[in-house]
């Protein structure tokens, strides 16, 4: 019989998705294969798709002095940022967690930068005492924020300002954003900069959300090109510009989105005639792209647990969930694709809602999916998870979250992310409530019945085995 999956699930982007003897591969590996090692739930991360998406958005902007700051937020396993690295990338840091996370992944304090909208003053010392490339100021408050922690310090503090441009573009628009400075204080954001002993400013920085409108980036580089003129004036020379993140991702929905390539080399045209024009020094470019890199780098596999016929659908019940595997899914009703593995082969005839395993009528992975007629144990794969699902998930229902494995063009596979322990989950509570219990009471409770079922109810040469002789795990 000749196995091929469906034309509905054949995707340009999920190349690494193949049919072998009627079985779903990924690079080549049975996905069966990896369930029976790991269980479900459990995602499944691409090194070669973060590799070619990185490098795709590098070779989208040819300009000599390109930095690529991978958003860490977007998805920050250690795996991760150690393939970024070796792909001559940097990291864009939100928080002192992050920072901490890219030092351990052997990356240098000058391929750092720090942006969110607040930190504290203890956050700031720890940045500027590792010397990370720079410090985003978000606001008037948070730049004299800086500024104390310099005076403290005696030293003075690298920093961007980030703009808010308050441009509107069709749809797109900054104007209710809270990232940034409004345009109209930025020039004395500026000069309060120029005039501290303690903050030395080295760039501009433009954080737009979403951005849906390519043509928002033009306008930033005229509005940024502007103010590095102003700081000349002044004297003092901007050596960075940052664009942020924000590039939308091909998804399964209909809509066309435009990519890098698509404008890339006449933002950079744009660039260099403002730059020369204005006799201005070639300034860094950085971008700080995330779900690009990752989104559609990882899929997760869950598990069909029963099925039920409803008054006006059928539900299948799965092992995953929104909070703790696709959270996104509930808070801005992401879609994602969801495709069969185990009947990948079978034409799409039946509609479901899938749902997840949590005590939450709202824990809805999708709705209306057109699938093959499913049963328990089928597995599911939920398609593009590889921006925000893992970092963004909760131990709702005192769950585990679910581990990660890093899949190699070569076939091989690698464990970058266990399943969470309870020890994990309780630790915050029982150290602090110690009447409640200590780790040996937890490791009790843990091991009462911690068996392997399939040995223990298995059976050998056709007769059950003795309980008696099974060993414990």
């Amino acid at each position: 019989m000749t196995h091929t999956i469906a034309r509905k699930y054949l995707k340009k982007r999920s190349d690494f998705l193949s049919l072998k003897n009627g079985v779903l591969c990924v690079e080549g590996i049975p996905i069966k294969r990896i369930v029976n090692k790991y269980n479900t739930p459990l995602y499944l991360m691409l090194d070669r798709k973060i590799r070619e998406n990185f490098r795709k958005f590098s070779g989208a902007f040819p300009y000599h002095k390109l930095r690529v700051q991978y958003a860490t937020k977007c998805n920050s396993n250690l795996e991760i940022l150690n393939v970024i690295r070796e792909e001559g990338g940097e990291i864009d840091a939100s928080s002192v967690g992050e920072i901490i996370l890219a030092l351990l992944a052997d990356f240098e304090p000058h391929q750092i930068t720090f942006t969110n909208l607040y930190k504290s003053e203890q956050d700031i010392h720890f940045a500027a005492q590792v010397g990370v490339y720079a410090i985003t100021a978000d606001s008037l408050e948070e730049l004299k924020r800086i500024e104390t922690v310099g005076k403290k310090l005696n030293k003075k503090v690298d920093i961007f300002l980030r703009i808010n441009p308050l441009i509107t573009i069709n749809n797109y628009t900054t104007k209710n954003q809270q990232y940034g400075i409004p345009i109209q204080f930025v020039k004395k954001a500026i000069d309060y900069s120029i005039k501290s002993d303690y903050l030395n400013l080295i760039g501009f920085h433009f954080h737009g959300g979403y951005v849906t409108e390519y043509k928002a980036y033009f306008e930033v580089i005229k509005k940024m090109v502007s103010l590095m003129v102003y700081c000349k004036k002044m004297g003092v020379e901007i050596k960075s510009l940052d664009l942020g993140g924000g590039f939308p991702i091909e998804k399964d929905n209909g809509k066309k989105v435009y990519l890098p390539h698509d404008f890339g080399s006449e933002l950079i045209d744009l660039l260099k005639e403002q730059i020369q024009k204005n006799d201005l020094i070639f300034p860094y470019l950085i971008f700080e792209p995330g779900k690009f890199i990752v989104a559609n780098t990882m899929f997760g596999v869950i598990k069909v647990i029963s099925k039920k016929q409803l008054p006006d659908k059928e539900i299948l019940i799965t092992d995953g969930s929104t909070y703790g595997f696709i959270p996104d899914a509930l808070i801005y009703k992401a879609y994602y694709d969801i495709i069969p593995v185990t009947k990948i082969d079978k034409r799409a005839t039946d509609n479901y809602t899938i749902c997840g395993c949590t005590c939450d009528c709202i824990d809805i992975i999708g709705a209306n999916r057109k699938l093959p007629h499913s049963e328990e144990n089928d597995l599911l794969a939920v398609m593009d998870c590889g921006a925000y699902s893992n970092v963004m998930c909760s131990n709702f229902n005192t769950l585990k979250r679910a581990p990660m494995i890093m899949v190699y063009s070569d076939g091989r596979i690698k464990l970058i992310r266990r399943r969470d322990r309870y020890s994990e989950m309780f630790a915050p509570e029982m150290d602090v409530l110690k009447k409640y219990g200590d780790p040996d009471e937890l490791k009790k409770y843990y091991n009462l019945f911690r068996v392997n079922l399939d040995r223990l109810w298995g059976s050998k040469n056709g007769k059950k085995e003795s309980i008696q002789k099974k060993k414990k795990i």
